[in-house]
């Protein structure tokens, strides 16, 4: 596996719109818009050619789904494309080391991590310099999730996998991570959020920017206090990307000035995303403009990209959920 490369562009819109237009110039109707958006937002920060990236992404995307029997194929196999090309991953390279690592999984799971595990591993290789995941990141991994686990243990699940995966990397105990985790999650629930899957990871999100729970919390108060001041309807939907802008050094009032100036030109976008779609997206291509100039960039990016994707995750299961439930 190669070292991923981050560029931020000085137009991280405009360079967005232009990587989804190249992406849905070929999309087939059976293809989702969504998806693609979702990839193009992965690819926004990526060095080279938009066509050529666009180009890339298709053929990552096209090999990464013949190599899988059908039964074994993610529902969001485009996004995970994204990441191996954000990583410089070949399909090759992300299979032998699934099934490596994959084996490592098994002896603390028994059921299968599906794409959640992939993430996970994907993330700890990234991370370990070689490509190769050690048992030592999986075990430290696994002990931070234990620890949450015990805090909260219905929230907890495999959903939690690819987030655990990068608190792995802070050089934190495994419970005093948890400890201040819970803290965040605490201290939110006290600013009157509720107790929910969405505040958690919202919470690990929070942990990674590396201040105590006390300054978090408030920033994350007031960010989600000025977009509902702004006239947006908030929910929990969007609790993960306000926590990801609130690694944007700026005042709330510019954030969300920002991110209302992205919506517009998304909203405009064809086929018509829906609102929360857009607010996502805009939350995204907005922490890259706040973003240009950080050093840490790059560690931010990848924890939006797996973060985004366990929220697609999400939102399909909550709308298979939903739609069974009406049957």
């Amino acid at each position: 596996m190669s070292s991923s490369k981050t560029h931020i562009s000085p137009d991280p819109l405009g360079r967005f719109v232009e990587i989804y237009e190249r992406l849905e110039i070929g999309r087939g109707w059976w293809e989702s818009a969504e998806l693609l958006r979702h990839s193009a937002l992965a690819l926004t920060s990526i060095p080279g050619d938009s066509r050529a990236l666009a180009q890339e992404l298709t053929a990552l995307a096209e090999e990464l789904k013949d190599s899988q029997p059908w039964w074994r194929r993610s529902s969001v196999g485009v996004l995970l494309a994204a990441q191996l090309l954000r990583t410089g991953t070949s399909v090759a390279e992300m299979q032998a080391e699934v099934a490596r690592a994959g084996a490592l999984f098994r002896e603390r799971w028994r059921f299968s991590g599906g794409t959640e595990e992939v993430l996970a591993i994907l993330a700890l290789a990234e991370a370990s310099g070689d490509g190769r995941v050690s048992r030592e990141q999986f075990t430290r991994m696994v002990r931070i999730w234990d620890a949450l686990k015990k805090d909260h243990p219905i929230l907890t699940q495999k959903s939690d996998w690819p987030l655990c995966a990068i608190l792995s990397q802070d050089r934190g105990e495994p419970e005093s991570i948890a400890r201040r985790v819970e803290e965040i999650y605490q201290g939110l629930h006290a600013l009157g959020y509720g107790r929910n899957d969405e505040l958690q990871t919202a919470s690990l999100v929070l942990f990674l920017q590396g201040d105590p729970a006390g300054p978090v919390c408030a920033r994350f108060h007031a960010l989600y206090g000025a977009f509902k001041a702004s006239g947006l309807w908030m929910g929990t939907s969007d609790y993960d990307d306000v926590a990801l802008l609130c690694f944007a050094p700026e005042p709330p009032a510019k954030v969300v000035g920002v991110v209302e100036h992205h919506r517009a030109r998304i909203a405009e976008l064809s086929p018509k995303p829906g609102k929360q779609t857009s607010f996502a997206l805009a939350a995204g291509t907005a922490q890259l403009e706040l973003l240009r100039e950080a050093s840490a960039a790059g560690r931010i990016v990848a924890i939006d990209a797996i973060t985004r994707i366990v929220a697609v995750l999400a939102a399909q299961r909550a709308a298979a959920t939903a739609a069974a439930a009406a049957s």
